[in-house]
């Protein structure tokens, strides 16, 4: 009876396993197809099968973020950038040494920093930074954490007067930041994915801030060649739009 136990033990265990490696292959190709909502169920159901498991909790920390980038309802967006954030946490906790760790960490506390007002904004953006690199260094060929890192130049250069001052109270030596930076790591990101709106949009807003013109309409125009795939392309590209209008 002990060994059929332990086979019955040991097979229910496997097709545990399967199942589970089944929900995580789904839920990938549901975020290929930028379906959202299929993503979450079939990583909550993998939760429950394993709920401690790296790979549901840094793809968890993803699709709170990704129903964030793909509304314009403050309340969801709040809702689910300090759910995502939890997750993001809990994945740097279990794998410290991987990219989708840093990488969720940095966009994340980012975000919470501009929930939270410029004081908070400015704190957050050491470890967001830190982080970011990181994720970089880990994986150089994932576009989003240049991406990443070029928001962080362009919020921190952008800053007003009296944002400024706020820095200084904050930290003797506010972050170093510049257009010219996040120009050029949107220029990286674009390098290594050339489809992603987002890289284009951001692209002519570090070039209108240096007044290259003709640049930045170059970008507008290229956001707005490339197919919307999601919500969040569709903002983005209506950006653009009224920015190409305006220059």
């Amino acid at each position: 009876m002990k060994k059929l136990a332990i086979v019955i033990l040991a097979l229910l265990t496997g097709l545990l396993a399967q199942d589970f490696q089944s929900l995580i292959l789904q839920a990938d190709l549901q975020h290929e197809a930028s379906n959202y909502d299929g993503v979450y169920k079939l990583l909550k159901q993998a939760e429950e099968l394993d709920a401690g498991n790296y790979e549901v909790i840094w793809r968890l920390a993803r699709a709170h973020f990704d129903f964030s980038d793909n509304t314009t309802d403050e309340d969801l967006i709040k809702e689910n950038i300090y759910d995502g954030f939890e997750y993001a946490e809990k994945a740097l906790k279990l794998g410290p040494d991987q990219a989708e760790s840093h990488k969720w960490y940095g966009i994340l506390i980012g975000r919470v920093g501009e929930l939270e007002g410029t004081e908070q904004k400015i704190k957050n953006s050491y470890p967001m930074a830190e982080h970011t690199l990181k994720a970089i260094d880990l994986d150089p060929e994932d576009s989003g954490n240049y991406h990443v890192m070029g928001r962080w130049h362009f919020a921190l250069a952008d800053l007003s007067w009296i944002e400024r001052k706020i820095a200084s109270w904050v930290y003797a030596e506010p972050p170093q930041a510049s257009f010219e930076e996040a120009a050029n790591f949107f220029r990286q990101a674009i390098d290594k994915d050339p489809e992603d709106i987002r890289n284009y949009l951001w692209l002519g807003k570090a070039l209108e801030e240096l007044d290259d013109e003709d640049g930045a309409a170059k970008a507008y125009n290229n956001a707005l060649g490339i197919k919307a795939g999601s919500d969040s392309d569709k903002i983005q590209q209506e950006e653009a739009r009224e920015l190409l209008e305006d220059l």
